[in-house]
């Protein structure tokens, strides 16, 4: 109905209720995970390092996604090896 009503212009009033869920939705709708959680949920052997198979398959899954900073250092480097 919201949005029925938006696009037809007119007023959407919302009770508290909806409110604070439309207000929850906005504050996670542009949310992605990093490189580095998106590595750890692919990873089946479940390296306590991140190894460099699925950072690499984890890099291309967040530069298709449009994740600006998959991590806090280089985006594309792969993890250190020890």
């Amino acid at each position: 109905m919201i949005l029925a009503r938006s696009h037809a212009g007119k007023t959407v009033r919302l009770n508290p209720e909806t409110a604070y869920l439309v207000g929850l939705r906005l504050m996670t709708a542009d949310t992605k995970p990093t490189r580095d959680e998106v590595a750890r949920m692919i990873c089946d052997s479940k390296c306590e390092r991140l190894c460099v198979p699925c950072t690499f398959k984890a890099n291309a899954i967040v530069r298709a996604y449009g994740q600006g900073h998959p991590t806090a250092t280089n985006p594309i480097s792969a993890p250190e090896t020890p």
